[in-house]
Formats: C-alpha cells, sequence, structure tokens
C-alpha cells in the first residue's frame, strides 16, 4: 500500500497547454504536446486521517518530497502506447454492443444479428472506434451465464462484423478465458475484462500468449452480490492499489505494459458518492501510467442524481460525465450513444483549444 499519492490538477488544453509546457510552467500530460498540468495534489494516506496538499509544478522540484514523487511524475507525463492505430492525441470511443436478452440499458434491442449489424454500422458512421461486444450482463444482481451461452450468443456477431468491416476494431466484454480464446480465434482485437482478469484464472494465460490488449475494470464482488454495500476506507486510494498490485501481478507473469488498460469501474461495487468521488478526481490514476478508459454511459448513479425511478437513456448525465473525465485528460471512453458523445467531444474540445 503507497502512502503518498499524486494527482494532476488545473489541466490546460491548445496553444496554452503548449505555451506553458515549452516555458516549463506546465508539465505534459500523457507525453501529449497540447495538454498539460499546472499543479499537483499530492495526497498522504496516515492512520490518523488522509491529507490532501497542491503545488504548482515549479514547487516540485523544492519539496522534501520530491525523490519519492518523480516516479510518479514520470508515468503522469510519459506518452502512452497507441491501442494498434489509435493514439491519444484525440478522444477514443468504444461503443456498446450488447447481444444479451437481459443487459441494464439496452438488453434485447440487439440479440438477432440483423439488428446488431445495423447498430454496428450506424456507431461505426457516426465515430465509434471500437466496437465492444457482450454476451453476458453483468448489471448488478446479474446471473452468469455458461461459456457456451456467451460464444453462442457473439460468435457470428463477431463474425459478420469482421466481414462487413474487415479493419473495425472489436473488443470482447468478458470474463472467461473460453470465451476469450474463441473470441480471438475469429478476430477479437481487445479483451475487455469486467473482473480486471480475476473471475477466471486462466484467463491471464490467453491474455498473455495472445498479446492482446486487456481492459481491466475494477469491481468489488461478481455483478450478483457488487451493489450490496460495498465498502472501501477510500475509494480512490483503494482501487489506485488495487491496480498497481495488479499491474504488478501480471508483469510478473509476462503481460506486458503496452497491453494493460485500466478503468476504474464507475458502478460496479459503487455507492452514489463513490462514483462521484472516482469521476471528480479521475486524474489520480494518471500517475499509474497507463491508459485509461471510464465507461458511466446510461449508469444508475445518473439516476439516482436525477430522482428517476425508471431507466431511460441519461444522455445528458452520460455526457456530462465523459466530458467531466477528458477535462481531467481521459481519452478512452466505452458509451452506448456515440453519435451524440462524439460530437459533445468535438465541439467541447474545440472550446478548450480556445482556452
Amino acid at each position: 500500500m503507497k502512502s503518498i499519492y499524486i494527482r494532476p490538477t488545473n489541466i490546460i488544453f491548445g496553444q496554452k497547454a503548449n505555451f506553458f509546457i515549452q516555458e516549463g510552467t506546465a508539465k505534459s500530460l500523457c507525453g501529449l504536446e497540447d495538454v498539460g498540468f499546472l499543479s499537483v495534489e499530492i495526497l498522504k494516506r496516515q492512520a490518523d486521517g488522509n491529507t490532501v496538499e497542491e503545488y504548482n509544478v515549479l514547487e516540485l522540484e523544492k519539496l522534501d518530497l520530491r525523490n519519492e514523487i518523480e516516479s510518479d511524475i514520470d508515468k503522469i507525463t510519459s506518452k502512452r502506447n497507441n491501442i494498434y492505430n489509435l493514439n491519444f492525441k484525440n478522444p477514443i470511443l468504444m461503443g456498446v454492443l450488447n447481444v444479451t436478452p437481459d443487459s441494464f440499458s439496452d438488453g434485447g434491442k440487439y440479440n438477432t444479428t440483423f439488428r446488431a449489424l445495423d447498430h454496428v454500422k450506424g456507431m461505426i458512421d457516426f465515430g465509434a472506434h471500437i466496437i465492444d461486444v457482450g454476451g453476458e450482463s453483468t448489471r448488478p444482481g446479474a446471473r452468469s451465464v455458461s461459456e457456451q451461452d456467451e460464444i453462442a450468443r457473439t460468435s457470428e456477431t463477431i463474425q459478420l462484423i469482421k466481414k462487413k468491416y474487415p479493419n473495425q476494431l472489436i473488443s470482447l466484454d468478458t470474463r472467461k478465458s473460453k470465451v476469450m480464446q474463441h473470441g480471438i480465434s475469429i478476430g477479437v482485437n481487445i479483451l475487455n475484462d469486467v473482473s480486471a482478469l480475476d473471475f477466471d484464472q486462466q484467463s491471464y494465460q490467453v491474455v498473455k500468449d495472445s498479446g492482446k490488449p486487456i481492459i481491466l475494470n475494477h469491481s468489488q464482488g461478481i455483478p450478483e452480490d457488487m451493489q450490496n454495500n460495498p465498502t472501501y476506507e477510500n475509494v480512490l486510494l483503494d482501487i489506485f492499489d488495487y491496480f498497481e498490485n495488479k499491474i504488478k501481478f501480471l508483469k510478473s507473469n509476462g503481460i506486458r505494459d503496452e497491453q494493460i488498460i485500466i478503468d476504474p469501474g464507475i458502478g460496479f461495487g459503487k455507492t452514489l458518492e463513490h462514483n462521484l468521488e472516482i469521476i471528480s478526481k479521475i486524474s489520480l490514476f494518471h500517475s499509474l501510467g497507463y491508459p485509461i478508459m471510464v465507461g458511466p454511459s446510461r449508469k444508475s448513479f445518473i439516476g439516482k442524481i436525477m430522482g428517476e425511478k425508471d431507466n431511460p437513456q441519461r444522455l445528458g448525465g452520460s455526457i456530462a460525465s465523459v466530458l467531466y473525465s477528458y477535462l481531467q485528460g481521459i481519452q478512452l471512453f466505452r458509451v452506448h450513444d456515440i453519435q451524440e458523445t462524439s460530437e459533445a467531444l468535438k465541439v467541447y474540445s474545440e472550446f478548450l483549444k480556445k482556452q
């Protein structure tokens, strides 16, 4: 467990960022020339309570802690590895395709190949860089399905997408090693595991042998019970420690840096307050040194804020969550509404360039 954590703050964009980075009053975020940060928060986990102090980047060299934080600063400023041909100079959108009868938002809408392919075409036309295919609902309370059922639900759709759009990147949303193996055999490019490889111990070997990028989603518990009073000492720092330990384990078992993408897991074993805390301070995870994905789209925390009693599209809240994450340097977003999210990000990024 760490005792000191570093979070980049006062993140700036565009010409302003480039100027201050060149001048030395800002540091580059993730190796980008036009995204930087002017200051950092230093969070200390202590037995008698946590403390937070903020310093501008010019003050860092003068701190007694400079040697202890140097490694984290290097990770924050280092260039992120591309995902195939995708770099992180612009937002990357992952479009959700649930071919399930019971997913929380769109279960049953795309569980025929015709409807699935029609939806895929729309997402690609509106700018989806990755299509994330899932054959098992992981909504709160959902029960696990068999590997055979999951393969049966996803296989034909993946093959048809690959046939019609051979250059389209496809991720497979699964916790099971045999489903991963089958997906890879028919053209899946990226693995997306909501359990961060904790559910199926054989999945580590699949990731190692395949060399495919793996999205590690943090979850406390499994879907059946993850919302039964989730508890943390400090949700941000506990998730950070989890990822740091997980990454050390993966690397010691042959999984490479360039394969790793992290996702703090909005809605997976978190209360409303946990989700708000994560998104409001998500830039903390830059100091792990890996690409960060966030998936707030249509999640129930938005409905709780709005006092909803059913499950509408939650479009406004989803876009607000994406934009607030983007403002903290997050560049990979898993969303249902590609057209609206893409439009919002394009317009918002133009405003930021004019800071």
